[in-house]
């Protein structure tokens, strides 16, 4: 069972990455949408990945960097290179995953001993783009975070905006989405209970202008925890 979960890991990753191509991407696709605990794992990866991309700023080196390493070659007797063996695509991907895994998750548990934890899968809702919100919850900050897969974008007028409907009560706005990347919502009250309704509307630039929801209802799904 170990290595049955280690593996789909990897494989989470390779799909958060782009690695994972051709029919092992839609055979993982399908499972992944009969699959809660493996679509949060994939978006825990791709707010992994976002993270990582966001720290990386680009440095220019200056001229004399460039002169040196000139000279250094200048120096260096020819050398012969032997031809470039043929790579095994599924083994690279894998590695490549594999290694992403160990340089992002190790320093997380060493220094964060709790994490996020899945609460609800939204679901687009009939005559709606094709794609799911995973919504996973931090109690220790009392925040909610939302990461699309598959996310369709919106029109430069309008804002994707979160509800928290208790049964027989009134929507209550929880913020707005960047349709992108993962979404992060501190909670001004309470975190909803078990058995609310979250609901994704579209709404125009800016938020709904009344307090309640007044266009479509897009993505919705029923709070686990």
């Amino acid at each position: 069972m170990k290595s049955r979960s280690h593996y789909h890991a990897a494989l989470a990753a390779e799909y958060a990455l782009g690695t994972l191509r051709g029919a092992a991407r839609i055979q993982f696709e399908q499972k992944m949408h009969n699959d809660p605990e493996l679509a949060a794992e994939v978006a825990r990866w791709q707010e992994a990945f976002t993270q990582l991309d966001n720290q990386i700023v680009p440095v220019l080196p200056p001229s004399s960097v460039w002169k040196r390493i000139q000279h250094s070659l200048a120096l260096q007797p020819a050398k012969f290179t032997p031809p470039a063996r043929k790579p095994v695509r599924a083994y690279i991907g894998w590695a490549l995953a594999a290694g992403l895994a160990a340089l992002l998750l190790i320093p997380r548990l060493l220094v964060q001993p709790a994490t996020p934890t899945p609460v609800a899968i939204l679901a687009s809702s009939a005559g709606a783009p094709n794609g799911q919100w995973v919504v996973s919850a931090d109690m220790s900050t009392r925040s909610l975070m939302l990461t699309p897969l598959n996310a369709q974008n919106v029109a430069s007028d309008r804002s994707l905006e979160l509800w928290a409907i208790p049964p027989g009560g009134k929507p209550r706005s929880l913020g707005l989405l960047n349709t992108q990347q993962p979404t992060q919502l501190a909670l001004a009250a309470k975190m909803p209970d078990p058995g609310y309704t979250l609901a994704i509307s579209l709404e125009p630039r800016g938020g709904s202008p009344t307090g309640q929801p007044t266009g479509a209802v897009l993505y919705s799904g029923a709070l686990a925890l």
